[in-house]
């Protein structure tokens, strides 16, 4: 586990990482703090400031080893950021401030270098007294970090073998290709098991390790270059950490709302930057690996579900951001026109989710072509070669499915059921009139079912297989006339229109999108969430 540990905190970065830990450490030690770490503010050489009833501790925090260029070697270094502290910071300290012991960490994820060691000593020695007051300056380096780490969260009461070996799997097995989710989900859902029963002081423990051990693993995830484990773990985390805040009522308490941001900031973190490396293939047509064909269709959807969770996420809190992510989706779409075919049925979740995010634009006839080539590609597909998408969700399915290699009849399919839906949502007639033949007559022995959830079985939704498991599924077939349809299909919503969800209360969209995509669920659709 030190080993693990070592590793996670030698990738830190200095600003927003390393310093944000060292604070968390020391605010669990008692310390309170007066400052919280900003990119870009003057610090005149403190990253830190906290205090006890007894100390003023200063801290200075490095990313890597100290060498003699991180000593003593620009405006950055060590040196001069403790003469700055010494020049400047401590006469903007309090005369009561002042009347407490003074204590400065230099504190680093890396080692003090043999060569600066007596340039080290040399400074301490003669910086005992800064104006008359007793000065102590230490070295914390990344030993130091970890044990306090070890001392304080992941100790055998909070952290026991389990747990730790759970954690040594989430790791270990990073980069195979059928990694498992139930090693982080198992630390998750452990975790937060004990902040239910724990006191103040355990339950502020076991949500400092929860966030700790997941962001170990999308850290180790993202440089290992797959950093679709590290947005999986952070999504995880969120639908867990809510069911919790639902389970217990604190959508209102600020101490619980603290840590829901914490997390929503780190999903954004490593959403982006799964972003970053995936839309030049966005872009660039030419840079997406040669694969089988259902291969393809799968990555490329598996794709767009991850940047329409991400855009619309960030709609609500950076809406210049989301515009660029879900151009960039709309560019997937036309450069690669065979991922409209979807390969799973249960894959008309991630077209919902997209449609949802362009009605959110008012992109009313964007979400009609979008609807219209998808219907037409798969009347052509299932016509000439009896193709359509897997209702298993199954790797295996698709392939027979593909080859003509058919196992079963084609008996149910969500994918027309909501197809349906949104043609009733959008009033869509000419699209119905075109496709109705093929609904009523290729299609007549294939159930089109549609799911409805419940709010008073929300708390099922963020588990897998929810939809086994609850609400209700019902059949939306085609008619003979639209009118007929269309007043079928409005008595169904009808039915449904007051279940609200906890997310749709609090304002907090984002998440019912982001549990469709991990569960494979598929999200709500009706006139309201389009026209909303």
């Amino acid at each position: 586990m030190r080993l693990i540990i070592k590793e996670y905190i030698s990738q830190l970065k200095e600003k927003d990482e390393l310093d944000l830990l060292l604070l968390e450490l020391l605010v669990q030690n008692g310390y309170i703090a007066d400052n919280i770490p900003r990119t870009g503010n003057r610090q005149y050489g403190v990253d830190i400031q906290l205090h006890n009833k007894e100390e003023i501790l200063l801290m200075v925090i490095k990313q890597g080893n100290i060498d003699r260029n991180m000593w003593d070697s620009g405006p950055n270094a060590v040196r001069q950021s403790l003469d700055e502290i010494k020049d400047a910071y401590i006469e903007l300290l309090t005369e009561q401030e002042k009347n407490k012991r003074i204590k400065i960490i230099v504190a680093t994820n890396g080692v003090k270098e043999e060569s600066i060691r007596i340039n080290w000593k040399g400074y301490i020695d003669h910086n005992k007294v800064w104006n008359g007051k007793n000065i102590e300056i230490e070295f914390w380096g990344i030993d130091d970090i970890v044990k306090l780490i070890q001392l304080n969260y992941l100790n055998e009461h909070i952290f026991e073998q389990s747990l730790q070996s759970a954690l040594r799997k989430a790791l270990y097995f990073v980069e195979e290709t059928d990694y498992k989710k139930e090693y982080y989900e198992t630390i998750v859902k452990t975790l937060l098991e004990k902040v239910k029963t724990g006191t103040n002081k355990e339950i502020k423990k076991s949500l400092t390790s929860l966030h700790l051990s997941c962001e170990m693993i999308c850290q180790y995830a993202s440089n290992s270059g797959i950093s679709k484990i590290a947005v999986n773990v952070s999504e995880y985390l969120l639908i867990q950490y809510w069911k919790f805040l639902l389970q217990n009522n604190y959508f209102e308490k600020k101490k619980w709302l603290e840590w829901l941001l914490k997390f929503c900031r780190n999903y954004e973190k490593w959403s982006d930057i799964y972003y970053q490396k995936i839309r030049e293939v966005c872009i660039d047509p030419n840079l997406f690996p040669n694969y089988n064909i259902v291969e393809n269709r799968i990555i490329l959807n598996e794709v767009m579900g991850y940047l329409t969770s991400y855009a619309t996420y960030l709609f609500y809190y950076k809406q210049e951001k989301a515009i660029l992510v879900l151009n960039d989706a709309i560019n997937l779409i036309n450069n690669y026109p065979n991922m409209v075919y979807a390969p799973f049925d249960s894959d008309i979740g991630i077209k919902l989710s997209l449609y949802r995010l362009l009605a959110k634009y008012n992109r009313t006839e964007d979400i009609k072509i979008l609807l219209e080539d998808q219907s037409r590609i798969l009347v052509n597909y299932y016509r000439k070669q009896h193709r359509y998408p897997a209702p298993s969700d199954s790797f295996a399915e698709a392939i027979n499915i593909e080859s003509c290699n058919l196992t079963e009849e084609y008996k149910y399919s969500a994918f027309w059921g909501y197809t349906l839906l949104c043609i009733a949502c959008l009033d869509f007639e000419s699209l119905y009139n075109e496709i109705n033949d093929f609904l009523n007559d290729d299609l007549k022995q294939v159930t089109k079912c549609i799911w409805f959830l419940r709010q008073d079985e929300e708390e099922i939704y963020y588990e897998r297989y929810a939809m086994n498991l609850s609400g209700e599924g019902v059949e939306l077939s085609a008619e003979n006339n639209y009118t007929d349809f269309k007043r079928k299909a409005n008595f169904i919503l009808s039915q449904y229109e007051n279940e609200t969800m906890s997310f749709d209360k609090f304002n907090f969209e984002p998440l019912e999108i982001i549990t469709c995509r991990y569960y494979g669920y598929i999200p709500r659709i009706n006139v309201n969430l389009l026209f909303s």
